[in-house]
């Protein structure tokens, strides 16, 4: 046996990744998000819930792996969550009303509806009060010129858990509204060998997290229940 087959897979997945193109990181990554969502869903295919559970914590460790020595030490995935000092109540205001303003043109992305490339939205993603909070934090970072209105605004919409894409690998997610006050729709994170982080953001709160790292979810919104948020994506050097 060779020392990279008695290698933990957690581990070979890491190594695996140092070896691939940037294409294949991706591809990789996507079948672990896929597996992941899969077994938290419960789609284990009739293994015991032992198996699962060994599974799944191997998918969550591997995740972040295929970034080593990239990635800061943030267990959570979580880098800042609550009143960002980057937006101003008028920034915040002109967004709100910018992304209302784009519902219309949103387009159906599997369970949400999304508005993208709005100019205002874009001009704020390149902020350099927004790039020098996170490079504080997690060093250098790139904007990569992604700005999202998103919108769960019908009963039953979403997200799985799964991972972003590497244009969204430091997210800086912006909630701009939440109707009404009795919520049901959360964001749910899930660290490797940590329990579930439960987010309810309020207006005008941010989450900052490695979206590509961490395996997260929107649980489905209800009847009457309305929400609008805005999406940053940032790529740390």
């Amino acid at each position: 046996m060779s020392q990279t087959d008695s290698l933990p897979l957690v581990d070979r997945f890491g190594r695996l990744s140092a070896e691939l193109t940037a294409a294949e990181r991706e591809n990789l990554k996507l079948l672990l998000s896929m597996a992941a969502g899969g077994l938290l869903v419960g789609h284990a295919g009739g293994a015991s819930e032992d198996l699962r559970q060994v599974a799944l914590k191997t998918v969550q460790r591997s995740l972040p792996k295929l970034h080593d020595g990239k990635r800061p030490e943030f267990t959570t995935g979580i880098v800042f969550l609550g009143r960002a000092p980057f937006f101003t109540d008028a920034d915040l205001a002109a967004m709100d009303e910018e992304s209302l303003a784009n519902r219309y043109r949103a387009e159906r992305f599997h369970d949400h509806y999304v508005a993208s490339g709005a100019p205002l939205a874009r001009e704020m993603a390149l902020s350099s009060d927004i790039n020098d909070f996170l490079s504080e934090r997690v060093g250098p970072v790139l904007p990569t010129y992604k700005a999202n209105y998103l919108y769960y605004d019908a009963p039953g919409l979403g997200i799985d858990p799964h991972v972003d894409k590497d244009e969204f690998a430091l997210n800086v997610l912006t909630m701009l509204e939440h109707r009404p006050d009795q919520r049901h729709s959360e964001l749910i994170l899930y660290p490797p060998d940590e329990a579930p982080v439960h987010v309810q953001l309020a207006h005008g709160e941010s989450l900052v997290f490695f979206a590509d790292s961490v395996t997260h979810q929107r649980t489905r919104t209800v009847a009457g229940e309305s929400i609008r948020l805005v999406s940053f994506g940032y790529h740390p050097i």
